[in-house]
């Protein structure tokens, strides 16, 4: 019986290890600094411009909420294979939202399933009226993907009240949209 148990080990630890290396060879490589797409944006301050890598874009106080989406919009729809539009998606998710997220590549993992897909490499997008309320806001985003469908998704925000981001707009969540069903009534 023990050497059944042995033999057993060994094949799960051998399957282990060919997953992980299968899974190692298929994930994207972390960024490098090389492989960047870059961005510029002004705030509402006087000669306040900035231009950096999408990978580096972090939140600023000098950041409207309808930059900081526009932000994410652009560097997902320009995402690279390093995924920096990925990565900056994760720098402007609140520090509540990184406690449910995880990790930088678990999070990578999670915008890959199916109700996200679209989210990633779109060909346009459309935004709504954008809601402040207080510190809390909302920015209702259309995306068309590379295969001509649209899904809607809601960007939720909130100003930070503490921390060493106090005073920044960061992303609380990104809720899929779906579309209401139709009925009638007879």
């Amino acid at each position: 019986m023990k050497e059944r148990d042995n033999v057993f080990d060994k094949i799960m630890l051998v399957l282990g290890a060919l997953l992980l290396v299968l899974f190692w060879a298929r994930f994207p490589a972390l960024p490098t600094a090389e492989e960047h797409y870059f961005t510029t944006y002004t705030s509402a301050g006087p000669n306040i411009a900035h231009t950096s890598k999408w990978t580096y874009m972090k939140p600023d106080k000098a950041l409207s909420p309808r930059q900081v989406v526009s932000i994410q919009l652009r560097a997902l729809q320009q995402n690279d294979p390093a995924d920096s539009g990925v990565i900056t998606l994760f720098n402007f998710s609140s520090p509540t939202n990184r406690m449910h997220l995880g990790s930088l590549n678990h999070f990578r993992l999670m915008v890959r399933e199916p109700a996200y897909s679209t989210i990633i490499n779109f060909k346009s997008y459309k935004t709504g009226q954008l809601v402040v309320d207080g510190k809390h806001a909302y920015q209702l985003a259309v995306l068309e993907g590379k295969d001509g469908q649209q899904q809607a998704f809601m960007f939720i925000l909130t100003k930070q009240r503490k921390g060493s981001y106090k005073g920044c707009w960061m992303v609380e969540g990104v809720a899929r949209m779906e579309e209401a069903p139709m009925t009638s009534r007879l």
